[in-house]
């Protein structure tokens, strides 16, 4: 309420309280969030994927392997490498794949061997 400097006179606006609520407006239009953060629901774990497919590589290459690493459901990291042909092909290919699965990569596999001759059961 305004107080009277005088009986009669004109009202005195108290300046200390008007300056007191603009300061809190000005505090509530700058710090408050503008748009009301809701929490998602966590996502499930992702399932890792093998992709084989059969195709023409150079011949001294036993499979040309590409593993796609996830972080927070967001692919981060992408490597690609060549397994030759040697006696220890198939133990290496089987180690790498299978370690990469394990660990939440999706490994996609270009070969010239068909699934079922690199051990790998069909799914349905």
């Amino acid at each position: 309420m305004p107080v009277r400097a005088a009986i009669g006179g004109p009202p005195v606006l108290r300046v200390t309280n008007l300056l007191i609520g603009l300061m809190h407006l000005i505090t509530w239009l700058f710090w408050s969030d503008p748009v009301a953060q809701t929490k998602s629901k966590p996502r499930p774990p992702r399932r890792p994927t093998l992709a084989i497919m059969i195709g023409a590589i150079p011949d001294e290459v036993f499979a040309v392997v590409r593993m796609s690493w996830f972080r927070k459901g967001q692919p981060f990291e992408v490597e690609e490498f060549q397994i030759l042909e040697c006696p220890e092909a198939g133990a290496i290919f089987h180690g790498t794949v299978g370690q990469a699965l394990r660990h939440g990569a999706d490994v996609s596999v270009m070969t010239t061997y068909s699934a079922e001759a690199l051990g790998i059961p069909e799914s349905a």
